[in-house]
Formats: structure tokens, C-alpha cells, sequence
């Protein structure tokens, strides 16, 4: 056990603020830490864009890479996924859209034989088959888009 009077003496090998009565002549005898010296600022020229770039992800002196060449099948492929859904579309409602026209030719008898089944009674079997492979190239597409993008940009 520690006796009074080892209470009482300095002990050197703590600092000051650690012994006891001699805080209040540590805290003053330490001068406050100055401040930090400015850092000086860079002159921005008002001509050039401020961009960020990543340091130290290519070695010193290569260019920077640039972007690769398209595939140009992409286009051709929403070209015939447009196109395909439109004909479904249009095979679709072809019925609505020439009925009073077959109507009013089978009645004034200007149709060749008695009775001609019309074209347009068939492309509604044809329709649901073109939209669905329409939308199916659109969906392709995207998805191979994705993942060309995914593997870009890692």
C-alpha cells in the first residue's frame, strides 16, 4: 500500500498532469499548440472545366482508353423487334380494319366467285405469334445490352 508522504513527492516519470497538485503549474507552464499554417489555393483557370480523375489508375504516359466500337447489329436488332411488333399489330387489327370494305364488295357482287374467305381471316392466327417474338427480340436485346455494359465498366 502506497504511504502519505509517497503521496505527496513528484515522480519523473510521468508527465505533470498525471501527478498530484502539479496540474494547475503544468496547464501553465505549456503554451498553446499554434495553428496550422494555411494550405494555399491553387488558381483555378476560369477557361478549363474542374474534373474529376482518379489517380494512379493507369501508368504514367498511356492515353486514355476510348470507348469501344458499337456492335452495329445492335441497331438491326431493334429495327426487327420494332418491325415485328408492328406487323402483329397491323395483322392484328386487320380484321377491324377491312371488314365494311369486304361488307360492301360481297354485297354490290363485285367478288369474283360466291364466296372468298378474305385475307385478313388468316393473319389473326399469324398476329399473337409476331408480338410475342417482337417484344421477346426487344427483351433480348436489352438484357444483352446489360450485360455488355456490365462487363465495360469493371
Amino acid at each position: 500500500m502506497v504511504s502519505d508522504r509517497m503521496q505527496n513527492t513528484y515522480d519523473p516519470r510521468y508527465d505533470g498532469i498525471y501527478q498530484r497538485g502539479a496540474a494547475e503549474a503544468a496547464s501553465r507552464a505549456v503554451p498553446p499548440a499554434p495553428h496550422a499554417p494555411a494550405l494555399p489555393r491553387p488558381a483555378e483557370d476560369a477557361a478549363a472545366p474542374s474534373v474529376i480523375r482518379e489517380v494512379g489508375s493507369e501508368a504514367p504516359g498511356q492515353p486514355e482508353p476510348s470507348t469501344p466500337p458499337r456492335n452495329p447489329f445492335d441497331v438491326w436488332a431493334w429495327v426487327v423487334a420494332a418491325l415485328l411488333v408492328a406487323l402483329g399489330v397491323y395483322f392484328l387489327s386487320a380484321p377491324m380494319m377491312y371488314e365494311q370494305q369486304y361488307v360492301e364488295q360481297s354485297a354490290q357482287g363485285q367478288m369474283g366467285t360466291p364466296y372468298s374467305n378474305p385475307w385478313f381471316n388468316y393473319t389473326v392466327a399469324a398476329a399473337p405469334p409476331l408480338i410475342f417474338l417482337g417484344v421477346a427480340t426487344a427483351v433480348v436485346q436489352l438484357f444483352v445490352l446489360s450485360i455488355r455494359h456490365t462487363l465495360r465498366t469493371r
